[in-house]
């Protein structure tokens, strides 16, 4: 995905002197027709659309609430420059006799002024912070990169704009397909803005998908780590994509300075993103590195969080260049402090830097972050007693059972390039390349429950890891035509190596009480003199996938098929000599038909598979050592997608079968014939039903099953951690009494969830509230916004999730505050 900005020698002569002059004493249409009557005497004067009172501009990402209805183009350019700020010129020649949708919504007032030009046939072009000219669009008009950058490809690479409210996108990365509008795409996907994660304050993934109805969150905020749950199925964080390539996000939890979007694509993905490096099926994240905008900005944010973690993050932009063909984003972020559970402490330091240089024909970008995160006394798995056992009640979220002496801490390095040629108007190749450097050490417990009654025993250790991983993909993109039918055919090969060294040292066992946690003295363990290689792995593919559009584009097809290669090692960590090897590879199809029998309707439906490592049979079985061919996940999914121009709605069906495997006791062989089948409906909602007012949530009900487990025992038994009942409901007001406010409110509630295979232990379903409220003012001419948010408003006690046969506590009552300024 690469920036593209108009260059000025594609402007029409007739534009080429245009002389910018504020309506000073009058604006609105007065003013208009003011400008229109001095310009009319010549071809080559000017139409002038200013504000009443000349003011800063406002900011490129400052959204701002807009309300102009339908009209004719000249005046809805009169109401928006008043309302933004924004100075625009043209000539009479174009603004007359064209009709312009207006514009309802929050957006920066560039996205507005590009929204009130959508089907005019025009677009804007900068001569100056703030300042525009309007020309006649070029035939493949380039497309909005949300908050200001317009992107441009012959090929879906433009990142889709904002859709109405601006929390979400109308669409986004479809894998090597590049991005791709929501209703054409045969899958379900949502694509959360950086809006969306500046108003509610989000430090981590895990905050901004909890407004996703398909996941929870393993982990509560503040637990130095993400994990999801994804249509049933775990997503961890080592197979969160950054700008479409794999194994360079940060590892443990992903700071989201840098971050425009977070995208989720819901169920397995193999032939759009390749098999996931530790083998997540249930979906997808990527996340989309922030570019500047062609309107400087700067922009400071002191942040809060209880009980007592402080922070500073600063976002800078600059475009250079007679044609701003260079952009340079930098953001850096500074927190530290105590968390709201006792004991717990959070510092992190973090920078961004993103760069792209766009030439006519040719596209590049690079980014290069870093990232430092010490969590002290983090919560993490607590592993359930004996099956049967019943499990008591959550203990006070407040009142942490694990040490003050336990931490976790991580110092990550990771770059990547991103580069694309046009070598003619329909054929592009693309490459990409990028690395990550990870180091960590902690010292942790990892504790068992004994009993119902709280007891606890865990045995401490210290575990240092090292991680070097590099990735590249290449890949050429064309388009032709045979006879009625157009194809968008993608050729994509990809390679990913990953190097992991670890050491852990344990001491003797400890034992606590989750409910009336104990002192305990910290262990004497040595720090581990010397990392040793413990695991190697080596992912190859190459994908072959076509788009085919009939019938003026309201019938398309995806197929492809991909073939993967998988080449991991273990490694006795004292001889250093390889100990197992694991080669194998596996073919992996998808088809998705889309259908729009009207505009505003979309019929989908997809088959495609996912893919993670085979199992390797374990010491004790008679076929010890064997290895198994990579496990395919599938998934069968039909579904409509609605977009009633302010609303949108997707509903949608799936099936996914996950295959298992299993020690058959009867033969003491290990056999890989288990299996997991989920299946569920979907209702997702999103958009500015009415003016100030945005709705963002949905609901999924999944029914997760075991259907072939070892001797048929659990045969029939709900899958654990699987939730069958997922509702989210976040909304948005814009007051009418008082300019500028916003008062938020959201509700989340999950219902029981399994946690043994044998149902025999359950955790009670939860519904948590959360509420808050933003202020957007001028303080002598400075944008600034204030917000607050407390999560959890009641302070609920509850068991948040049953991950990995694994209990988690929600986070108590967490108070956030921040005041943001743009100069």
């Amino acid at each position: 995905m690469f920036p593209r900005f108009p260059s000025d020698a594609t402007a029409s002569s007739s534009t080429a002197k245009l002389v910018f002059s504020p309506a000073r004493s009058r604006g609105g249409a007065f003013g208009l027709a003011v400008a229109l009557g001095v310009a009319l005497p010549s071809a080559w004067s000017s139409v002038t659309y200013a504000q009443q009172v000349p003011t800063q501009a406002t900011a490129a990402s400052d959204a701002i609430a807009f309300s102009i209805p339908p009209a004719p183009l000249d005046q809805v350019l009169a109401q928006l420059a008043n309302a933004s700020g924004l100075r625009l010129a043209a000539t009479p020649q174009l603004v007359t006799n064209r009709q312009s949708n207006g514009v309802q919504g929050r957006f920066s007032p560039y996205e507005a002024l590009v929204r009130a030009l959508a089907g005019t046939g025009l677009q804007a072009m900068r001569d100056a912070p703030g300042q525009y000219r309007l020309t006649l669009a070029p035939q493949a008009a380039a497309t909005l990169l949300e908050p200001v950058i317009v992107r441009g490809s012959a090929f879906s690479d433009s990142l889709p704009p904002v859709y109405a409210g601006g929390q979400v996108a109308s669409g986004g990365r479809l894998g090597i397909l590049g991005n791709r509008d929501d209703m054409s795409t045969p899958f379900s996907a949502t694509q959360y803005t950086a809006a969306l994660i500046e108003d509610q304050q989000a430090q981590n993934i895990g905050d901004i998908l909890v407004n996703d109805p398909s996941v929870r969150n393993t982990y509560a905020r503040g637990a130095g780590r993400d994990e999801f749950n994804i249509r049933g199925f775990t997503l961890f964080n080592y197979d969160v994509s950054f700008n479409g390539l794999y194994g360079i996000s940060p590892r443990n939890a992903s700071s989201l300075i840098g971050i425009e979007r977070v995208e989720v694509l819901r169920g397995p993905n193999a032939l759009l993103n390749g098999m996931a490096p530790y083998g997540s099926v249930g979906g997808a994240i990527n996340l989309v590195p922030k570019r500047a905008g062609p309107d400087p900005l700067n922009r400071v944010t002191l942040s809060y969080i209880g009980d007592s973690q402080f922070g500073v993050h600063t976002d800078l932009a600059r475009r250079y260049g007679d044609s701003q063909e260079l952009g340079v984003r930098l953001n850096v972020q500074r927190s530290g402090g105590d968390m709201t559970v006792d004991n717990g402490k959070e510092d992190m330091g973090a920078v961004a830097l993103g760069l792209d240089y766009q030439a006519d024909r040719f596209r590049i970008e690079g980014d290069l972050n870093y990232q430092n995160r010490k969590t002290d006394a983090r919560s993490g798995l607590l592993f359930p007693p004996s099956p049967g056992v019943q499990i008591g009640g959550p203990p006070d979220a407040r009142s942490n059972f694990f040490p003050p002496w336990t931490y976790w801490k991580t110092d990550e390095w990771s770059g990547a390039v991103r580069a694309e040629y046009d070598l003619t108007s329909d054929w592009s190749v693309y490459g990409a390349f990028g690395a990550r450097k990870h180091d960590f050490e902690s010292l942790q417990t990892s504790w068992l429950m004994l009993d119902g009654d709280g007891s606890i025993g865990a045995v401490p250790a210290r575990l240092n890891e090292s991680l070097l991983s590099k990735t590249a993909e290449m890949g050429v993109r064309g388009r032709f035509d045979t006879g009625a039918v157009k194809h968008e055919p993608t050729l994509s090969a990809s390679v990913l190596d990953i190097d992991y060294s670890s050491a852990r040292i344990r001491s003797g066992t400890v034992f606590s009480n989750i409910y009336d946690p104990v002192y305990l003295a910290k262990p004497n363990i040595a720090r581990p003199s010397g990392l040793a290689k413990a695991t190697e792995s080596r992912l190859y593919s190459v994908a072959l996938a076509d788009t085919l559009s009939f019938a003026d584009d309201r019938v398309q097809v995806i197929a492809g098929v991909r073939h993967q290669q998988i080449d991991a090692s273990n490694f006795n960590q004292i001889s250093g000599e390889r100990t197992t090897r694991y080669d194998k590879s596996a073919i992996t199809p998808a088809v998705g038909l889309t259908v729009r029998p009207i505009e505003p309707l979309s019929l989908y439906g997809n088959y495609i598979e996912g893919l993670s490592q085979g199992p390797t049979a374990p010491e004790g079985a008679i076929n010890a050592g064997e290895m198994f061919a990579p496990a395919k996940s599938k998934q069968i999914e039909v579904g409509a997608k609605y977009d009633f121009g302010k609303v949108a709605a997707t509903i949608s069906a799936f099936q996914i079968e996950q295959p298992s495997s299993f020690l058959d006791f009867s033969t003491q062989r290990f056999v890989a014939n288990g299996e997991q089948r989920n299946r569920g409906l979907e209702l997702l909602l999103q958009g500015e039903p009415v003016r100030s007012v945005r709705l963002l949530g949905g609901v999924a009900y999944t029914d997760g099953r075991l259907t072939r487990t070892e001797g048929g025992l659990n045969d029939g038994n709900r899958a654990p951690a699987v939730p069958r009942l997922q509702f989210n409901a976040a909304a948005e007001w814009d007051t009418s009494f008082m300019t500028g406010l916003t008062l938020t409110a959201r509700m989340l509630r999950t219902s029981d969830q399994y946690i043994d295979v044998g149902n025999t232990q359950t955790i009670p379903g939860w519904t948590r509230f959360d509420v808050g409220a933003r202020y957007a003012f001028k303080a002598n001419g400075t944008p600034m916004v204030v917000r607050a948010t407390v999560e959890n408003v009641l302070d609920k006690n509850y068991w948040q999730s049953a991950a990995r046969e694994g209990l988690t506590i929600g986070a108590p009552r967490t108070v956030l505050l921040s005041v943001s300024a743009a100069f």
